[in-house]
């Protein structure tokens, strides 16, 4: 009898473990569960869709590595598939004050001894490559010059659902609300209709939505969604050859077609859980366009063209995903990635493949993501996420 692994959460964490199992063997039932099959308030249809290499845990670079590497060879692949992941290469350039200096360095260091191309400016050395830029308030900045840029998130999403279906995974419409257990071991998850689902294996990766469904097997996840406001706006001066901006304040800005494409983390006290998905113009009106206009001087006259929230499933205690066993004996999660987990997918889809199929991690090591961490607290936080 074939083992029936079940998925609840069908974004692009929950389609690519589906995809990546079902390239091991055809002796497996693959079941996915997705509340929202039109993916309006998913969080892969949502996000901005970017992917670097600068982080300050090792892990995060690896999956980045492997997952710019991955969807590069679904762009040179399109003409097979039909569609490719509209990849566009472009660095992050992070931005940094006395204060922020040291940390960026940090992360420099380790991103070069993982192979990462950066260059690393001083002030006058960043006024002189990029001259729009201002640059008086800055001790460092540096820029990735290989592996960066952004992709469509929805196309990458559906790239993986698609293959998934190629190799017969079975969808299902529902709502998963509770796990039903006999013996230490999950035998169903249960919907919100009254449907049960029976399975051998289930994985949570269930996004911002993970932590109500690990409570009915009496286990707390420190995830919650925490929502994201994007104003894509225009300028009716020219930025030329514009990377990936990482302010000293935080804010996010790229190209967007002809446009830009700009979001903030909220304070800590505005950054609350479950918020309704309605851009918070504050946000612009009092944190982007101030800190935009002042490193950007042709950015005092900008128009918000478009607007649209999202939500991270953000882990509020150390930002990094938790990826493996808890709880029952064949119960997994997937879920946490706190704005990353777009750019990460490829990789925790695979290394959760090679965990359920062979019982270890046999390219990228995850065991650093184990949720086991939560309990020991041996946390590893990763300070990159913005």
């Amino acid at each position: 009898m074939s083992e029936r692994v079940v998925i609840v959460g069908g974004g692009a964490i929950g389609c690519s473990i589906a995809y990546f199992l079902s390239r091991q063997s055809a002796d497996r039932e693959i079941w996915v569960i997705e509340r929202d099959p039109t993916y309006q308030k998913a969080s892969s249809a949502l996000s901005a869709s970017s992917i670097r290499q600068q982080f300050s845990t090792p892990v995060c670079i690896e999956l980045s590595q492997f997952g710019y590497e991955f969807f590069a060879t679904c762009e040179r692949e399109k003409t097979r598939y039909g569609a490719g992941v509209d990849l566009v290469d472009c660095g992050y350039l992070f931005l940094g004050n006395e204060q922020q200096e040291e940390a960026l360095r940090r992360r420099s260091v380790l991103a070069r001894s993982l192979g990462v191309n950066l260059r690393e400016y001083t002030p006058d050395d960043l006024k002189e490559r990029y001259p729009w830029i201002n640059a008086d308030d800055l001790a460092y900045a540096v820029e990735g010059l290989g592996g960066e840029g952004w992709f469509d998130g929805y196309s990458v999403m559906q790239w993986f659902r698609n293959r998934a279906r190629e190799a017969r995974v079975h969808f299902v419409t529902g709502e998963a609300v509770r796990y039903r257990t006999t013996r230490e071991r999950i035998t169903h998850v249960e919907l919100s209709d009254g449907r049960e689902i029976a399975g051998d294996v289930f994985v949570n990766a269930a996004g911002a939505w993970c932590a109500p469904l690990a409570r009915s097997l009496g286990a707390e996840l420190p995830v919650r969604a925490r929502r994201r406001s994007a104003f894509v706006v225009s300028c009716p001066t020219p930025i030329a050859d514009l990377p990936i901006l990482i302010d000293t304040s935080g804010v996010y800005l790229r190209r967007e077609q002809n446009h830009f494409l700009c979001i903030v983390s909220p304070t800590a006290e505005q950054d609350l859980d479950d918020l309704p998905l309605d851009a918070n113009f504050a946000e612009f009106e009092e944190i982007i366009w101030p800190a935009l206009a002042e490193r950007i001087s042709a950015f005092e006259a900008l128009r918000i063209e478009h607007t649209w929230a999202g939500y991270y499933e953000y882990n509020y205690l150390d930002h990094n995903g938790l990826v493996g066993q808890m709880g029952p004996e064949n119960s997994y999660v997937a879920a946490g990635f706190s704005g990353h987990g777009m750019m990460h997918s490829p990789g925790v889809g695979r290394g959760m493949a090679e965990l359920l199929g062979f019982g270890e991690f046999r390219t990228i090591d995850l065991s650093s993501l184990s949720p086991a961490r939560l309990s020991s607290g041996n946390l590893i936080v990763e300070e990159g996420v913005y």
